[in-house]
C-alpha cells in the first residue's frame, strides 16, 4: 500500500524544465505556470541542459518540489532533481529522494534513496524507485512500516517488512513481492519467496485473510483461515473453515448483499461432530451440528421500512461449544428477547411526526438447557399503532394506541389480545415552582385463550374469552428547592403522586405473559401504569412519596440520592414478591450517585418497610489513581424473585500500567453464595506507536448441561496498517 502511494507520488509532483515560466507551463503540459526559486540559475552551452543550484524550490499550482540542485535537459527530454529532494502536494503526505529522475512527460523515471511519510502513518522507502512508461511502479530493497525509525526512536523498529523487490502492475491492479522477510527488533522471523495482493486503489479483491489462532481445554489449538471472495461491487461472502486438535472441523462463513433500498446478511457455521464436555472429550452419536444467523434491513419509503432476522441453531450448546457469540447484534430486529433465546423475525414499522406503527412475527428457540422449546410461543401478528397530540402550550399530550398479539404454542396456553387505549398527561408549573403533572388513562382488553388446563380430569382442555374495561386518574406534585452557593449548589425535591385505577373483575383469568420481569426502580416506583405490559393491573387507590437531592460542585463534582415508597390503600395484589410491590407497603427504595471526576460511585438498595430487612443490594465503584485503574461491584439478592444463578456476587476489574508500552489487567466474577469464582481473565498487553499484542488468559467456570468448566488462552498481534493475526474479539 505504501509503496504504490510513494512511487505514483514522485510521477504525479516534480516539475519539468527549468528554462522559462512559458516553457515549464508548455513542457509540463499544464496550463498553470510553474515558478522557480533558487540561489543560481545557469546554461550548459555543450550539454545544452538547464541547470537550477541551491535552495531550489519549484511550485505548480500544490505540487511543491526542493532539491539543492534541478537539470533540466532539452535534448534528451529528461529532468533530474538531485540531493535533498522533497516533493510536497496538498493530498499526500511528502516523499523524500537522493536523486529524481524522470522524462519531461513524466511518464516513466527513477528515484535513489527514496523513502516516503504516508497518510497512514506508514513509512516507506527504497534504495531505487523505478516509474516505467506503461504505468508499472517498481521499488529495489524495500521496506514497509508503520513504526517509529532508528533515526527517531534511537532502536530498531518494533516490526519492519522487506523484500527484495516490489512490483505495482497497474493492469491487473496487483502488487507483487519478491524475497519477503518480515522483522521484528530487526531480527527476521518469517521468510516468503513470493508473495502478492491487490493494490489498495483498486476495488475490492478476492484473497486470504489473517487467519485468528487460539487455544482451549475444550477445543484443543485452533486455527481458522478466513477467504475473502468479493462476488460483485455489492455483494461479498467470507468463508472461513477452522482446524482443532481435540475435535473435528467446522467450517464457517459470512456472506452480505447491499441493495438500493437496503441490505442484507447471513453467517453460519457447520460440522459433523458428537457431543464435546468441558475437557473436549468426545461422545455420544455423530450428528450435523450448525447454526444460521441473519437478517435484512429495507426501506419502502422516508418513513416505512421493513425487515427479517433469522436464527437457529441445531442445539443447545452448538455455539458454546465453539466459542460463537450468541448475540447476534448486526440485526438486531423488531423483537427483542432474553440471553439464551434465538429469535427469527418478519416485520414492517413506519413513523411519522406524530405516530408510529409496526406488525410483526416472530419464532423463538431455546439456548438454556432444560428448557423445552415447546412451550415457546410464535408470534404472529403483534402489531403496534400509537399517535400523539400536543394540545396546546398548556394543554398537555394526548395519546391513542391500539395493540394487538397472537401467540400460538405446540405445548401451553393459545393466547390472543386485542386493546385499545387513550391517555392524557399534562404539566403546569406555578410562579412558585411547583410542579404538578395530572393524567388519565383508559382502555379496553379483549382476550381470547384456548388450551387451558381445566380443573378436572373430564375436561382438561378449556378455552375462554371476555373482555375488560380500565381507567385510571391521578396527578404527581413535586416542588424543586434550589439553593445556589459559591462552591456549591444544591437541590431538594419532594414528590408525592397518587393514584386511583378502576377494579379488574378477571384478576386470575389472564396468564401473564407480558409483565413477568417487574422489579422497583425509581422510574417504576413512579410510573403512573407500573405493568410493563397489558395482562397485569394494578387496581386501587395508591400513594407514592419520595424524595430527590443533587449537589453541584463548583469544581464539577456531583452527588444525587433518592428514596421513595408506595403505599396501596385500596385493591389487591398483582406484582409477585420478587417486584417489591407485592405488599400494601412496597420497598423503600434509596439510590446514591456520586461522581468525584476520577473516581465515582453508584448505590441503590431495596429494603423491606416491616422488618427493616435488606432485599436487594446493588453497588459499583470506579477510579483511577496514577496508572491504576480498577473498578469494583457487588450484588445481593434476598428475595423470592431469584430462581437460579448466584444470590450474592462480586465483581472485579483492575487494569494498570506496568511500563509505557506493557500494561496488566484481570477481572473476577465471584459467586459469594456457593464460594466459588465464577469467571476469571488475566492479561498482559503490549501497545507501542506502530505494534498491539494482547495475550488474554480465561477460566469460565460456569457449567452449561454437559459444558463444565474451560479454560483458553487468546493471543492477539495487531500490526497497524497491516491487519491482526490471532483471537477472534
Amino acid at each position: 500500500m505504501a509503496v504504490r502511494a510513494g512511487l505514483a507520488s514522485i510521477a504525479a509532483l516534480l516539475l519539468a524544465g527549468v528554462t522559462s515560466v512559458s516553457a515549464l507551463a508548455q513542457e509540463t503540459g499544464d496550463n498553470e505556470p510553474v515558478y522557480i526559486e533558487a540561489d543560481a540559475m545557469s546554461e550548459d552551452r555543450d550539454s545544452g541542459a538547464y541547470i537550477a543550484r541551491g535552495n531550489v524550490e519549484a511550485r505548480q499550482g500544490d505540487r511543491t518540489v526542493t532539491a539543492d540542485e534541478l537539470e533540466y535537459r532539452p535534448e534528451t527530454g529528461r529532468v533530474i532533481a538531485r540531493g535533498n529532494v522533497t516533493i510536497y502536494s496538498a493530498d499526500a503526505p511528502p516523499q523524500y529522494a537522493d536523486e529524481v529522475e524522470l522524462d519531461d512527460q513524466m511518464g516513466s523515471g527513477i528515484a535513489t534513496g527514496f523513502s516516503t511519510l504516508m497518510e497512514n502513518n506508514g513509512r516507506a522507502a527504497a534504495a531505487h524507485a523505478v516509474r516505467r512508461g506503461n504505468g508499472t511502479l517498481e521499488l529495489r530493497d524495500a521496506y514497509y512500516t508503520a513504526c517509529q525509525l532508528c533515526s527517531e526512536t534511537g532502536h530498531e523498529p518494533t516490526w519492519r517488512l522487506r523484500a527484495q523487490r516490489v512490483v505495482q502492475d497497474t493492469e491487473d491492479q496487483m502488487i507483487y513481492y519478491e524475497n519477503v522477510r518480515f522483522e521484528a527488533l530487526g531480527v527476521p522471523v518469517f521468510y516468503a519467496p513470493a508473495f502478492a495482493h491487490p493494490d489498495p486503489s483498486s476495488e475490492r479483491r478476492s484473497g486470504f485473510l489473517f487467519p485468528t489462532v487460539g487455544v482451549s481445554s475444550r477445543l484443543g489449538l485452533s486455527y481458522q483461515q478466513p477467504y475473502y471472495w468479493a462476488i460483485s461491487p455489492y455483494q461479498d461472502f467470507t468463508f472461513a473453515p477452522r482446524v482443532m486438535t481435540n475435535v473435528r472441523p467446522i467450517l464457517l462463513g459470512e456472506y452480505r448483499k447491499r441493495f438500493y433500498s437496503g441490505r442484507l446478511g447471513f453467517e453460519g457455521s457447520i460440522t459433523y461432530e458428537r457431543e464435546i464436555d468441558g475437557d473436549g472429550n468426545r461422545f455420544g452419536e455423530d450428528a450435523l451440528r450448525y447454526h444460521l444467523f441473519g437478517g435484512g434491513e429495507f426501506e419502502l419509503s422516508e418513513q416505512w421500512d421493513w425487515g427479517f432476522g433469522v436464527q437457529v441453531a441445531s442445539d443447545d450448546l452448538h455455539l458454546r461449544r465453539y466459542d460463537i457469540n450468541e448475540l447476534y447484534q448486526d440485526y438486531p430486529g423488531l423483537v427483542e428477547t432474553n440471553v439464551g433465546r434465538l429469535t427469527s423475525q418478519l416485520y414492517l414499522q413506519g413513523q411519522g411526526q406524530n405516530y408510529y406503527a409496526e406488525i410483526a412475527g416472530a419464532a423463538f428457540q431455546s439456548l438454556r438447557v432444560g428448557e423445552n422449546d415447546d412451550t415457546l410461543p410464535v408470534v404472529a401478528p403483534m402489531a403496534d399503532y400509537r399517535t400523539t397530540t400536543r394540545l396546546g402550550e398548556h394543554g398537555g399530550l394526548f395519546r391513542t394506541r391500539l395493540n394487538t398479539i397472537s401467540l400460538t404454542r405446540e405445548s401451553g396456553i393459545d393466547y390472543r389480545r386485542a386493546s385499545a387505549q387513550a391517555d392524557w398527561s399534562a404539566r403546569w408549573i406555578a410562579p412558585q415552582g411547583i410542579v404538578l403533572e395530572p393524567f388519565t388513562f383508559a382502555r379496553a382488553d379483549y382476550y381470547a385463550l384456548e388450551d387451558i388446563p381445566g380443573a378436572t380430569p373430564l375436561d382438561p382442555l378449556i378455552s375462554d374469552s371476555f373482555g375488560r374495561f380500565l381507567g385510571m386518574a391521578g396527578a404527581e406534585l413535586s416542588w424543586p428547592l434550589y439553593r445556589p452557593g459559591q462552591s456549591i449548589g444544591s437541590t431538594i425535591e419532594p414528590v408525592i403522586q397518587v393514584v386511583a385505577a378502576s377494579d379488574d373483575d378477571n384478576l386470575g383469568r389472564i396468564p401473564n405473559e407480558d409483565s413477568q420481569n417487574v422489579d422497583l426502580t425509581e422510574s417504576v416506583i413512579f410510573a403512573a401504569n407500573r405493568s410493563p405490559g397489558y395482562d397485569l393491573w394494578e387496581e386501587g387507590l395508591r400513594v407514592t412519596y419520595g424524595g430527590r437531592f443533587s449537589a453541584t460542585f463548583i469544581n464539577g463534582n456531583e452527588v444525587s440520592a433518592f428514596v421513595g415508597q408506595s403505599h396501596r390503600l385500596d385493591g389487591d395484589p398483582v406484582f409477585d414478591a420478587g417486584s417489591g410491590l407485592r405488599a400494601d407497603e412496597s420497598d423503600v427504595f434509596a439510590s446514591f450517585d456520586v461522581d468525584l471526576s476520577q473516581f465515582n460511585v453508584s448505590a441503590n438498595t431495596r429494603i423491606n418497610p416491616e422488618y427493616g430487612s435488606v432485599n436487594r443490594v446493588n453497588l459499583s465503584a470506579a477510579g483511577r489513581y496514577g496508572p491504576i485503574t480498577a473498578s469494583v461491584g457487588y450484588t445481593r439478592f434476598d428475595d423470592s424473585q431469584v430462581l437460579s444463578g448466584p444470590r450474592e456476587e462480586a465483581r472485579i476489574n483492575i487494569a494498570t500500567r506496568v511500563t509505557d508500552n506493557w500494561s496488566f489487567g484481570y477481572t473476577m466474577t465471584r459467586d459469594l453464595e456457593n464460594d466459588v469464582s465464577r469467571l476469571q481473565t488475566a492479561g498482559i498487553a503490549y501497545r507501542d506507536y506502530c505494534t498491539e499484542l494482547a495475550i488474554i488468559y480465561e477460566r469460565d467456570n460456569y457449567r452449561r448441561g454437559i459444558l463444565g468448566p474451560s479454560e483458553s488462552i487468546q493471543v492477539r498481534l495487531t500490526l497497524f496498517t497491516l491487519g491482526s493475526v490471532g483471537s477472534e474479539e
